[in-house]
């Protein structure tokens, strides 16, 4: 990142975990943007609520939040399928579609038995092979075809806790997600990626629950000045709260919308 130019305020933004109603995560997204927010974020939990379906459900019945799937892995699909499912929905927002990486963890890969040894080759394969699908290139592995689909700048992020995922993606890719991390975490991701002058996009997301409490969860009342000191410290491009609650099922979805867009200040 270098010395990271003040971009005025970050974007603010949801993760929401895809175990409530299909429907029930479109109206959620629908009503993020009422109220304000830039973004939405939904993850893959492999047999979970297919996310990729559910966001070109919300592309459209929504016009301006940003739209992204956060992750999905290349050890549940194929990269090349993932570009053209990214590509797609793309299509369907009018260009509002982030795609993200990463290897994934257990509620992903545990069903299927899945897991590597070499993550960041996974992952840095998967960009590659991701992004020559969507600009239409040749790359080992894949060669364009007539019926490809046509160009699309999707950004690509990674998702990632660790440090050298996130120098994979300030090489490859336009930006890394960091989700439920704690203050050190993000000071051993994110400075090594400044002292080395590696430019790129960071979203800080912070997990917010009062139920479910460890150190890479804020409680509702504090996960709002946790989010505030690290956008201070960091000037990341974009801010957010994973409304982990949803993660057994039984939770509201709006109500959950609605505290963290409260708490993150969105603009209606």
């Amino acid at each position: 990142m270098g010395e990271t130019a003040d971009r005025g305020e970050p974007r603010k933004g949801i993760w929401m975990f895809p175990s409530v109603a299909a429907g029930d995560l479109v109206e959620a997204v629908v009503r993020a943007e009422q109220l304000g927010l830039d973004e939405v974020w939904i993850g893959d939990e492999g047999i979970a609520r297919e996310p990729m379906a559910i966001l070109a459900a919300a592309a459209r019945e929504t016009s301006t939040i940003r739209l992204g799937v956060g992750i999905t892995s290349p050890l549940l699909r194929h990269p090349g399928a993932i570009a053209a499912t990214a590509a797609t929905v793309d299509e369907l927002s009018g260009g509002r579609f982030t795609l993200g990486l990463g290897v994934g963890g257990q509620n992903s890969l545990g069903p299927f038995g899945l897991s590597t040894d070499r993550p960041v080759a996974e992952v840095r394969d998967a960009v590659v092979l991701a992004r020559a699908v969507l600009t239409g290139e040749a790359t080992d592995g894949y060669q364009p075809v007539a019926h490809a689909n046509p160009r699309r700048d999707v950004p690509l992020w990674v998702g990632t806790r660790g440090a050298q995922m996130a120098r994979l993606a300030a090489r490859l890719a336009d930006g890394v997600f960091l989700s439920g991390c704690t203050p050190d975490q993000h000071g051993s991701i994110i400075a090594p990626l400044q002292q080395a002058e590696l430019p790129i996009d960071v979203a800080i997301y912070q997990s917010a629950s009062d139920v479910v409490v460890s150190p890479s969860v804020s409680r509702w009342a504090e996960v709002g000045g946790f989010l505030n000191a690290e956008a201070r410290r960091w000037n990341p491009a974009a801010i957010g709260i994973n409304l982990v609650d949803l993660n057994d099922g039984d939770g509201d979805a709006l109500p959950l919308v609605e505290r963290a867009a409260a708490i993150l200040g969105a603009s209606r």
